[in-house]
């Protein structure tokens, strides 16, 4: 399994998902434009110190840039979502399960009926 290019792609996509460009989340995380260009292209393999920095250029933590997937999902969508629930925290999280939760309650009404 090709590790680097997992977390280049994913570096990547959480990027996009917060609709930050390279420079925007360079400026957030101390790090350089032509670094990070670099490790989303899995051309270096950041140390420690230097995923923690795009963490905080992501608005996110360590550990979900270090929780790569074994396997790639094949619903796009859902990746959307995972993306997108990565970028919140954890004051978010109540407002998007009562969300989730309404819209799933709505559509068990529905086909009760």
């Amino acid at each position: 399994m090709d590790y680097l290019s997992i977390f280049a792609a994913r570096v990547r996509r959480l990027r996009e998902t917060a609709g930050l460009t390279i420079q925007e989340a360079c400026d957030r995380s101390g790090l350089s434009t032509n670094f990070w260009g670099k490790v989303e292209r899995a051309e270096q393999e950041p140390c420690l110190l230097s995923i923690h920095g795009i963490a905080q250029g992501l608005g996110t933590s360590s550990n979900i840039l270090i929780g790569v997937e074994e396997a790639a999902s094949d619903n796009r969508i859902r990746t959307q979502i995972d993306d997108l629930l990565d970028l919140c925290g954890p004051d978010q999280w109540e407002l998007i399960i009562r969300i989730v939760r309404a819209i799933y309650e709505q559509r068990s009404a529905k086909n009760l009926s």
